[in-house]
C-alpha cells in the first residue's frame, strides 16, 4: 500500500512540474505580437503578415523562420513579426534568424564598378557535357630554357636574379674565358689576313691590266684571298656558336669597349621570367651546367589524369575539334583560367589505370604558379548539350550539407534561398530546384552575406 501511494504522489509531482514549466516559460508568439490595436506600429505589410501568423504560427523561437526552412517565401520570412513585435526584416537583432541580410549603401556594385557585392539575373544557359578532373600546374616546357654557357669560364658579374623579367637578348651574366680569348685571337688574325690578301689581289689585278704582272700572279692572289676569307667565316661562326652576336663582333673594332679581352655575355634567348639561378660571381661555369632557368609564364601546362572509363569520351571530343579546358585553384576561388587540351597520353599508368592529358592554359596576369594543385573541367560538348538553369559557382554556398544562394528582395535586403544543385560546368552550377529564371541573386561577394547569417552558429541572437 505504501509503495502504491509513493508512486501516485511521484506522478502527481511530475505533472505539477510540467504545468509550471509550460506556464512560466511560454514565450510571446505571433498572436501575442499581433494583439495590438491598429496604429501601434503595424503598417499594411505588417498587418497582413500578422493575420497570416495568427492563423499559422511558426515553431521557431523568434517566430521568423518557417517550418519549411529557407525554401519558404521570402515575403513570409521577411514580414513575419519577431519577438520585438516588428517585422523581422526591420529587426537588426533577429533578421539573420530568417536568413535575411541588409547591406549598407555602396556595398552593392554600381555601374562604375564600386562595391563588394555584384548582382546577376538567373538565366537558362547552354550546358555541355563536362568531365571534372584533378591536376597540377607545371611549366610550359616549350617556353622554358635551361641556360648554360657554351664555353668554360669564370663568372665576372651577374645581372639577373630570381623573379626578374628579362627581354630577349638581355645580358644575364658576364664570363671571362681563356678559350674565348683564343677564338677571338683567331678571328682577329683571319680578319687581318683576309684584308691583306684582298689588297694583294686588287694590286695584282691592276698590274695585270697594265700588262706588267702575269696571269699566274693574279690566280695565286685570288686563291690566297679565298682561303683567308673562308677561314675568317669559320672563325666568325665559331664565335657565334659561343654566344657572340653581330653587335659583339662589330664592337671588336674598338677593343677597349668590345669583347677582345675574352669576356662573354650570356644572354636571354627570349623574353620571360628567371625562375631559378645558380650563377655566383667568381665561380667556374662550364657547358652543360645550368646557370639560369628562364620561362615564359604567360602560358602554363596543366597535367591531369583521365580514368580509363572516360577515355573514349575525351577522344571523341578531341576528334570533333579543340577541347576547351577550365582550371580553378584554391588560391583564387573566384577566378577561372581558360585553356585548351593539346595532348592525350599514348600509354596508361598500370597502377592507377589512368591516362595523362595536358592542357595549355593562359596565365597573362601571372596568378597561376607551377606546382599548384587544381581542378580541371573539360568541355566535351558533342550532342549532349541542353538548356539548364544555372548560376555562377561563386554564388552558391553550403552549410551543413545544404546548398543555398542569396536572392535580392528589396531595400538592399538579400535573403538566403536553399537550392538543389546539379552539374558544375565551366564556372557555373546547374540549379535543379529553388530558383526561377529572372530571379536576382548575389553573383559575387556573397561571402559577406554568408558570414552575417551564420552568426547563429557562434551563439549570437536576440533570445539570450
Amino acid at each position: 500500500m505504501t509503495s502504491k501511494r509513493l508512486t501516485t504522489e511521484g506522478a502527481f509531482c511530475v505533472l505539477v512540474a510540467l504545468l509550471i514549466l509550460a506556464g512560466g516559460c511560454r514565450k510571446a508568439g505571433p498572436a501575442d505580437a499581433c494583439a495590438r490595436a491598429p496604429g501601434d506600429g503595424c503598417g499594411a505589410e505588417e498587418t497582413a503578415a500578422c493575420s497570416t501568423q495568427a492563423e499559422e504560427p511558426h515553431g521557431h523561437g523568434h517566430g521568423g523562420e518557417p517550418e519549411a526552412g529557407f525554401t519558404a517565401s521570402v515575403d513570409e520570412r521577411a514580414l513575419a513579426p519577431c519577438e520585438h513585435a516588428v517585422p523581422i526584416y526591420r529587426c537588426d537583432e533577429c533578421r539573420y534568424e530568417a536568413g535575411l541580410v541588409k547591406l549598407a549603401d555602396g556595398i552593392v556594385k554600381q555601374g562604375d564598378g564600386r562595391g563588394l557585392v555584384r548582382t546577376g539575373i538567373v538565366e537558362r544557359t547552354r550546358v555541355s557535357a563536362y568531365l571534372p578532373l584533378t591536376g597540377e600546374v607545371s611549366l610550359n616546357e616549350s617556353a622554358t630554357a635551361h641556360i648554360s654557357p657554351r664555353i668554360a669560364g669564370i663568372i665576372d658579374g651577374v645581372a639577373a636574379d630570381v623573379g626578374m623579367r628579362v627581354n630577349a637578348g638581355e645580358a644575364l651574366l658576364t664570363l671571362s674565358s681563356v678559350e674565348l680569348g683564343r677564338a677571338l685571337a683567331d678571328y682577329e688574325r683571319n680578319r687581318a689576313l683576309a684584308e691583306l690578301s684582298e689588297k694583294v689581289l686588287r694590286r695584282e689585278s691592276r698590274l695585270r691590266e697594265q700588262s706588267v704582272g702575269s696571269e699566274q700572279d693574279v690566280i695565286d692572289a685570288q686563291m690566297a684571298f679565298e682561303q683567308h676569307r673562308a677561314e675568317l667565316r669559320a672563325s666568325e661562326q665559331t664565335l657565334h656558336v659561343l654566344g657572340l652576336t653581330e653587335e659583339d663582333l662589330a664592337a671588336l673594332q674598338d677593343p677597349p669597349h668590345g669583347a677582345g679581352a675574352g669576356r662573354l655575355q650570356v644572354r636571354a634567348p627570349f623574353a620571360g621570367t628567371i625562375i631559378d639561378r645558380h650563377a655566383v660571381a667568381g665561380e667556374l661555369a662550364e657547358p652543360g651546367s645550368d646557370v639560369f632557368v628562364l620561362s615564359d609564364l604567360s602560358t602554363l601546362w596543366v597535367w591531369a589524369d583521365v580514368h580509363s572509363r572516360d577515355l573514349a569520351d575525351v577522344l571523341a571530343a578531341e576528334a570533333c575539334g579543340p577541347v576547351a579546358a577550365e582550371v580553378a585553384v584554391a588560391a583564387f576561388p573566384d577566378c577561372r583560367f581558360e585553356g585548351t587540351l593539346d595532348y592525350i597520353g599514348a600509354t596508361m599508368n598500370e597502377e592507377t589505370r589512368t591516362v595523362k592529358v595536358r592542357a595549355t592554359v593562359k596565365n597573362a596576369d601571372g596568378r597561376l604558379r607551377p606546382g599548384m594543385f587544381c581542378d580541371v573541367t573539360l568541355a566535351l560538348g558533342g550532342d549532349r548539350e541542353d538548356n539548364a538553369l544555372a548560376v555562377p559557382s561563386t554564388a552558391v554556398f553550403t552549410d551543413d550539407g545544404a546548398s543555398f544562394v542569396f536572392t535580392h528582395w528589396k531595400e538592399g535586403i538579400f535573403a538566403r534561398r536553399d537550392v538543389r544543385t546539379g552539374r558544375p560546368f565551366m564556372g557555373m552550377v546547374e540549379i535543379l530546384d529553388g530558383l526561377q529564371a529572372g530571379d536576382v541573386i548575389a553573383s559575387e561577394g556573397g561571402f559577406l552575406l554568408k558570414s552575417d547569417i551564420l552568426r547563429e552558429k557562434m551563439g549570437a541572437g536576440c533570445a539570450d
